[in-house]
Order: C-alpha cells, then structure tokens, then sequence
C-alpha cells in the first residue's frame, strides 16, 4: 500500500497513519482541528511497536501535529 506525507492541515472525519521518529505507531481518525497545531483524534488501530502498550482502540486524545507526521490512508 503506497501512502504519502500530509502536506498542510489534516481533514476531520479522515483516518491517518501516525508516525513518530519514522516509526507507524497507531492510525488515527481527525476528531477535531481548528487549524494551528493541536488536533483531537480517535485511535483506530494500534500498530506493533516499540510503543504499543501505551495507546489502546477507541482512545481520544489531543495531539501536537509537529511532534508526527501523518500519512495519508
């Protein structure tokens, strides 16, 4: 599956693949974002990582856009 970087802001209702240091470490649905640098979203999918214990499915929080980068699904 070919997948691409977001460029620009994220669009609510639009599930991403979440990368932090170029690790895929869960894909998540945008809940909110008003623009700026926070976004709300819902975790879909937890992927096997290093960091995996610390997100589970159906799970809501906040997120600083400049600490991940996003792939487009």
């Amino acid at each position: 599956m070919y997948m691409k970087y977001l460029i620009g802001n994220p669009d609510i209702g639009k599930t991403y693949r979440v990368e932090f240091n170029k690790e895929s470490v869960y894909d998540a649905e945008i809940l909110e974002h008003e623009g700026g640098c926070w976004a709300k979203v819902k975790v879909v999918k937890v992927l096997p990582s290093k960091m995996e214990k610390s997100y589970n499915t159906g799970q809501i929080f906040d997120i600083k856009l400049g600490m991940y980068d996003l792939l487009e699904i």
